[in-house]
Order: C-alpha cells, then sequence, then structure tokens
C-alpha cells in the first residue's frame, strides 16, 4: 500500500485528475477525474491500461464519456523488465512495431516484452530497447528433394515475414534462395525449402549467437553422397513467356521438374528455375538452356545471347 501511494503521489504530482486508490471487491483500481479533452484512448496511454480493460470496468462509459465524471481504472504495478545486452532504438515516423521487429530480425512479441508494453501503440521518439537473440542451426542428413509442391506463389498482402513464418523458415533464407532484394511481385513463385535438400530434424543441435545485423548462415548444397553438376554454355529466352511471371526453363537432358541455378557470368547474379520440358530441336547447338522472361530479367541479363552457369544434382 505505500508503494501504491507513492506511485499516486507521482501521477498527482503531474497531473489532478487521479484522485485516489480504492480496493473494490479484491481489486485495486485508481479513481479518475475526466478533466476537458480528454478521450478514453489519451486515459488509457496515461495509465498503461487498455481501453477495453478500462471499459470492463466503466461499461456505463461505453456510449461515451463526460468531463468530471470518475472512471475506475484498474491498476497494475509496472515490473520493470529484464533487460538483456541489445541495441537501443528511436521511433521514427511511420515506424510499428511489425516494421522495427523485421528490421532487426526479433518477435514482436519479444519487443513487447523487453520494453514493458502492453499494446502496439508507438509514439514518435520513444526509445525501445531491442532484444538480444540467439539462433538454433539445425544441421542433419539430407532428405530427398521435395516436389513442386515446394514452391510458393505470392499472393496480395503478402510479405517476406509472413511466407517465412508460412514455412518455418528464416526471411535471410527466403531471401538468399530466391534472390531475392526488397520487391516482392504477386503471383512470383518462391522457392520455400533449401534447393535440392532441406534441414529437417536433427541429431545435433548448435547454439550459435547472433548479434542484430543477422549474419547470413548459410548450409552448403554439397552433400557427400550427391552428385553435383555443373554446367557452363549459353542462354537465352524462351518465346511466348513475356507475360509469365515464372522462374521457368527448357534443358536437353534436364528431367522436367528439376530445380537448379543459373548463374549469369556477366552480372554475376543468380536466380533458381524449374524445368518444364526439352529444347526445340531447332535451337542452336551452343544454347544449353533457355529461360523463362521473369528469370531473364532477374539475372539482369541484356543481350538475346549470355554466357551462364548452371548447378544442379543428379
Amino acid at each position: 500500500m505505500v508503494k501504491l501511494l507513492f506511485v499516486l503521489l507521482s501521477w498527482s504530482s503531474s497531473t489532478s485528475d487521479s484522485l485516489r486508490v480504492e480496493t473494490i471487491n479484491g481489486k485495486q483500481f485508481i479513481i479518475h477525474q475526466i478533466d476537458a479533452k480528454e478521450t478514453l484512448y489519451s486515459i488509457s496511454r496515461r495509465y498503461g491500461v487498455p481501453v477495453t480493460v478500462i471499459l470492463e470496468s466503466n461499461p456505463s462509459s461505453e456510449g461515451g464519456i463526460s468531463v468530471g465524471r470518475l472512471l475506475k481504472v484498474p491498476y497494475t504495478p509496472k515490473i520493470k523488465p529484464e533487460v538483456k545486452e541489445g541495441k537501443r532504438h528511436v521511433v521514427a515516423a511511420k515506424e510499428t512495431l511489425f516494421s522495427i521487429s523485421r528490421q532487426y530480425e526479433v518477435s514482436v512479441e519479444d519487443l513487447k516484452k523487453a520494453n514493458g508494453l502492453a499494446e502496439n501503440n508507438l509514439s514518435l521518439g520513444q526509445e525501445l530497447i531491442i532484444p538480444s537473440t540467439t539462433n538454433k542451426v539445425i544441421l542433419s542428413a539430407p532428405t530427398e528433394m521435395k516436389s513442386v509442391s515446394s514452391m510458393h506463389t505470392v499472393v496480395a498482402k503478402e510479405t517476406m515475414y509472413s511466407i517465412a513464418r508460412q514455412y518455418g523458415i528464416s526471411v535471410q533464407q527466403l531471401k538468399e534462395w530466391n534472390n531475392l532484394q526488397d520487391e516482392l511481385p504477386i503471383g512470383k513463385m518462391l522457392l520455400v525449402v533449401q534447393p535440392k535438400y532441406s534441414a529437417q530434424a536433427s541429431t545435433e543441435t548448435i547454439q550459435k549467437p547472433v548479434s542484430t545485423s543477422m549474419a547470413a548462415i548459410r548450409i552448403s548444397e554439397n552433400v557427400i553422397g550427391t552428385d553435383e553438376v555443373k554446367e557452363s554454355g549459353m542462354a537465352e529466352l524462351m518465346e511466348g513467356t513475356e507475360s509469365n511471371r515464372k522462374y521457368l526453363a527448357l534443358h536437353r537432358s534436364i528431367k522436367p521438374g528439376t530445380i537448379l541455378k543459373v548463374r549469369n557470368e556477366a552480372s554475376r547474379q543468380e536466380v533458381f528455375v524449374r524445368i518444364t520440358g526439352v529444347l526445340p530441336p531447332s535451337t542452336n547447338p551452343d544454347i544449353v538452356i533457355q529461360i523463362s522472361k521473369s528469370a531473364y530479367s532477374r539475372l539482369g541479363a541484356t543481350e538475346a545471347k549470355f554466357r551462364i552457369e548452371l548447378t544442379y544434382f543428379k
């Protein structure tokens, strides 16, 4: 009770509308007198109590509040969060908890917990503690590559973060496997498992601290007991794919359905494509692969024919 009085006195020194603390049916409430221009939202922000919780204790206020009326605001002692080493972030205009969590690769819940936040509202200039994180890297024996179901087609309102969560992978992995920058066009097909082999349940778990800059964690495509094949030659655009957003290709001998990596030797850009059929018999002999317009653009190609390197597994 001494602590409650101290808190109340602290509020009273800056506001005159916190009258007293009362215990009603075993619960403690701050009795607040509504001042001019105050709203339920501003009162909830002042005391750190959600509007819905205030209305539960004051059901007659659902239709509105009036100056001079008394409100019962549930009192919950604020526990200072235990903060481990972490960065600090000052909230800028238009930033949200979600955008900040993506920036630092932490969850919204961890961000709220580290800062003692009950709701998602942020104020311009507010300082946030960014908690440290520890990632577990799961290593395992390889499993067979998944089929075309390993591809995801982007629909409206989807983000890299929501897609990564849906398939239990990291945003960084999604970017690396699909050579993504910041754009995510609707209709784009994405690889959502590691090319050729995916990491499943593990017999060995390695704890690895990760800085807030989230350095990339790479798992090699070279797996003992498999035959990695590299092929060099010329590539050209596949006809009739100008309006197709998928990353597709034709090859002379690779089995349809195979996913392989194509690297533009001039631009150094890479893209994963899916083989859908064989090259037409009339194709020039120096052409080893034809790729769809989307893959052609992703590789930064500018010439009708350009030198590439293919990587895939038998």
